[in-house]
């Protein structure tokens, strides 16, 4: 139960500090005609992005598990 709370809060709270912290720098990339029309238009994704909102995730994640434990052993102890 505990694993399953701290990755779903992980999940949740990482997810919400990436989306305020992090800025998405995408590529657009537009390729032009001879006359200078649009032809075609590439977007890319930003992996920086991507690994650094993981490792956000994982680390609440490990965090909220940390203090599940803490507070489990503290509420045995008494």
């Amino acid at each position: 139960m505990k694993t399953w709370l701290s990755l779903l809060g992980g999940l949740i709270i990482g997810i919400t500090l990436s989306y305020f912290l992090l800025d998405y720098n995408g590529w657009t990339i537009y390729q032009t005609g001879m006359n200078g029309e649009v032809t075609n238009t590439i977007n890319e994704l930003d992996f920086n992005l991507i690994t650094n909102a993981f490792l956000i995730v994982a680390a609440t994640s490990i965090v909220i598990y940390a203090v599940l434990t803490l507070i489990e052993k503290k509420t045995g102890e008494l």
